[in-house]
């Protein structure tokens, strides 16, 4: 299975013991294939070093985070260009999925990603969504 797991799912990993536990269950399936870009990257990075969430986790800790997802994603450089999402910030996820040829994109933006579900033949899920379907398998 191909996913892309958007910016706000990673955030809350780094921020909550329960959303970390659902995203390392999908993180530790073998048969499971994790794609990101530098931008998914930059834009983890950006959101974490928050002010905002320095009573959560340090800039240290988002660093090692970002030190362990990259052993674990695939990066795809892309080349699609896309303008379909309300979020013009959110248009690079959506490329990523078709680049990557993902089975989902997995969001918790409700107002512009979720709304597009699906793009392009991709599916666009919330994480509760994709652990009900592994464990259905």
């Amino acid at each position: 299975m191909k996913i892309i797991i958007d910016t706000n799912d990673f955030i809350s990993a780094i921020i909550g013991k329960n959303h970390r536990q659902k995203l390392a269950f999908v993180l530790n399936q073998p048969d499971i294939e994790v794609f990101a870009s530098e931008d998914l990257l930059r834009e983890i990075r950006d959101v974490g070093y928050r002010e905002k969430f320095r009573k959560y986790v340090s800039i240290e800790d988002v660093d090692i985070f970002i030190e362990v997802l990259q052993k674990r994603l695939t990066l795809v450089k892309t080349t699609s260009l896309v303008f379909d999402s309300p979020d013009p910030d959110d248009n690079y996820l959506l490329a990523l999925a078709i680049d990557s040829n993902a089975d989902y994109l997995i969001t918790g933006d409700k107002k512009h990603l979720l709304s597009l579900n699906p793009y392009q033949g991709v599916p666009i899920i919330r994480l509760d969504e994709l652990l009900t379907i592994l464990q259905k398998r």
